[in-house]
């Protein structure tokens, strides 16, 4: 696996692999209204007015040559992150891809703390990331998408050892 900051060259590419991967991970949650909504057109259009802001950066997901997921980090002071979109096209998941953009991102991007909101109902998003060292912050925050929603906010801290 392979992450690479996404360009502006790749703004289709992008916004394909976002828009494809965010429907399937919530198939079965949103209604299908709302999901048929959300086209590659307008996720290419969402990263390109990010690539305006110094603070917001995309990662393609790569396996060796293929292009299978995205990650969108949001960089805040002092080495903090959020995750603020993270998504793998169905047909590349469970390949331990996941595992190691959260050791990226945590490794290389974001050396404080990240953290990231989760969908109450999603149990096997918010299981993925207590495998990975996300805690649960207490914070609760209501969306509609199509439906109200409840995203639970996760924290994954870096421990640094005194020797």
């Amino acid at each position: 696996m392979q992450m690479i900051e996404a360009d502006i060259m790749d703004a289709d590419l992008v916004g394909y692999i976002h828009s494809t991967a965010w429907k399937q991970a919530y198939n079965e949650m949103f209604p299908i209204e709302y999901l048929e909504e959300d086209t590659p057109q307008m996720r290419t259009n969402e990263f390109l007015e990010a690539c305006n802001n110094n603070g917001i950066n995309y990662y393609i997901i790569y396996e060796d040559e293929i292009a299978v997921g995205i990650v969108k980090v949001i960089f805040e002071v002092n080495k903090v992150c959020e995750i603020s979109s993270f998504y793998i096209l169905k047909e590349y998941r469970n390949r331990g891809y996941g595992r190691q953009v959260i050791a990226y991102v945590s490794d290389v991007l974001c050396q404080q703390c990240i953290y990231l909101w989760v969908l109450a109902d999603n149990v096997k998003a918010r299981r993925f990331y207590e495998n990975n060292g996300f805690v649960l912050t207490g914070n609760i925050r209501e969306i509609n998408r199509g439906i109200r929603c409840r995203q639970l906010q996760y924290v994954r801290e870096k421990v640094i050892a005194l020797l």
